[in-house]
């Protein structure tokens, strides 16, 4: 209250993440709502675009990592795959349908987990195909397709 009578403040407010603390002086009347309304802040930028293609699911089901429990998985971290490489197994309506993949690259993230539920378009793995999102190659050229 001192700081607020040596600097003539009417009134002091401290915000600390979601903690706020507002003073005010004898005599001074509060702040508009629409003073208020100004101080919200703006929400956080949304998160950068995940890097790599991803496979994504055609279809809802548990997905199964591998051919049967105890078995070494269909893809890992760091494993290159080409179009029509076995990525995963879904169970839908208790049919059991493998999933290939659609591009050609090294597997930077498994995105599911085994046994997740998956829903149709659901990402399931992302690719380092070696093109960024406009089909543009680390050498510069665009691809064709």
């Amino acid at each position: 209250m001192q700081t607020m009578r040596q600097h003539d403040l009417l009134e002091l407010e401290i915000r600390i993440g979601a903690q706020r603390v507002a003073l005010r002086r004898a005599g001074a009347r509060p702040r508009a709502a629409a003073a208020d309304a100004l101080a919200v802040e703006a929400p956080p930028p949304p998160p950068p675009a995940p890097a790599g293609a991803a496979v994504a699911s055609p279809l809802a089901g548990t997905y199964y990592a591998s051919p049967r429990p105890g078995a070494e998985p269909f893809v890992r971290v760091g494993a290159h795959v080409g179009v029509g490489t076995v990525i995963g197994v879904i169970e839908a309506m208790k049919v059991f349908n493998e999933i290939t993949s659609d591009q050609d690259g090294n597997v930077i993230a498994i995105l599911v987990e085994n046994g997740d539920t998956v829903a149709a378009g659901q990402p399931l793995i992302r690719l380092d195909t070696g093109t960024d999102a406009a089909g543009v190659s680390a050498t510069g050229r665009k691809d064709a397709g």
